[in-house]
């Protein structure tokens, strides 16, 4: 039932410019850029293909496309092979896989 929707995706053709609240898991296929917030403790996957520039609040956060900005994470922060992230990061947790392009300055918290 569309009523009980817990999830957000963005479409791979899909431009949006501006602030931006989610609850639930969200999956960004598109280019965004602007203020995103992800009610934690859900997840955001930016998935391949993906252009995201960006001031990201989130709760676990997945990295399959471009990122550039910043990101505060509350949960886990993982950058797949695929991922070019560019910016600052602060996580509970910070996961680079073989592969992936990272410039950023980032620590972790509890």
């Amino acid at each position: 039932m569309i009523q009980n929707q817990t999830f957000t995706t963005i479409g791979k053709s899909t431009n949006l410019t501006g602030n931006f609240n989610f609850v639930g898991t969200t999956h960004l296929l598109g280019k965004l850029e602007g203020v995103i917030n992800v009610t934690a403790p859900a997840k955001i996957v930016l998935e391949i293909g993906s252009v995201t520039e960006a001031t990201l609040s989130c709760g676990d956060l997945e990295v399959y496309g471009e990122f550039t900005g910043e990101i505060k994470s509350s949960g886990n922060v993982t950058l797949y092979p695929t991922a070019v992230v560019n910016g600052k990061i602060i996580a509970k947790s910070l996961e680079i896989l073989p592969g992936a392009i990272v410039n950023m300055n980032a620590h972790t918290e509890e």
